[in-house]
């Protein structure tokens, strides 16, 4: 029975440390642009500022896209260009109409999941709150409490995974002047990250589920500290 508790506290710290690190890796897949990565085959001219830029593809996340190209000067030099903006997530009527590469489908997308992103945050925040008291006070009732936040927040990421796909797909079908057909798309750093956080988050769900057992008494022996812990608290007056 020693043996088993002993392995059973290095399955919970070892889950903690790795939903600490797919916390970590969820931010910094919140906050970046490398979900998305588009190249087309031919560039886009604009004007800008006053000069014609070379548009060859852009990168997008949950939050801003960033335009990736080059310019011309007068003597025929090339110089890099990148130009980043935030998603409107309430833009007017005339916005969208003006502007070809979106549209009120593609917004509703875009506010989808960003509202998961920023709940899947605060949902791991209130699960480590629930983690850290079982490591020291292993009741069997808030493993489980643990397990529930884990498994919500890995479905938060599902979530929002799932819909940026979906908006990705929405827009190489309808937004041409957004994805043409002949662009080359590929998913960056981001996009993994957020998946490599979903899977510690579902294995972390399932530990924690799978150790909160509840210990008796009289089977446990003299080593068992966590039969304490799962005892009923008795109020008397």
């Amino acid at each position: 029975m020693a043996a088993m508790l002993i392995w059973e506290k290095r399955l919970l710290f070892g889950s903690t440390a790795a939903t600490l690190l797919a916390f970590l890796f969820q931010i910094i897949a919140v906050g970046t642009t490398s979900w998305i990565h588009i190249q087309f085959r031919s560039a886009f001219v604009r004007n800008a500022s006053g000069m014609d830029v070379y548009i060859t593809g852009y990168s997008g996340g949950l939050w801003r896209s960033c335009e990736e190209g080059y310019t011309v000067d007068s003597s025929g030099k090339k110089d890099d260009y990148e130009g980043c903006k935030s998603h409107k997530f309430f833009p007017e009527e005339h916005e969208l109409k003006k502007d070809k590469t979106t549209d009120i489908q593609i917004v509703d997308y875009v506010r989808t999941g960003s509202a998961f992103a920023i709940i899947s945050l605060l949902i791991m925040m209130l699960g480590h709150i629930f983690a850290f008291y079982t490591l020291r006070r292993p009741r069997y009732i808030v493993k489980r409490l643990t397990s529930l936040m884990h498994f919500m927040t890995a479905a938060c990421v599902l979530v929002e995974n799932e819909v940026f796909i979906r908006k990705i797909s929405y827009t190489q079908d309808n937004l041409p002047d957004r994805i043409p057909a002949s662009a080359e798309t590929s998913h960056g750093y981001s996009f993994v990250m957020s998946w490599i956080s979903f899977v510690a988050y579902v294995i972390a769900g399932a530990v924690f589920l799978f150790t909160s057992h509840k210990r008796k008494a009289d089977m446990a022996d003299e080593f068992d500290e966590c039969v304490e812990e799962d005892d009923p608290v008795v109020i008397r007056r």
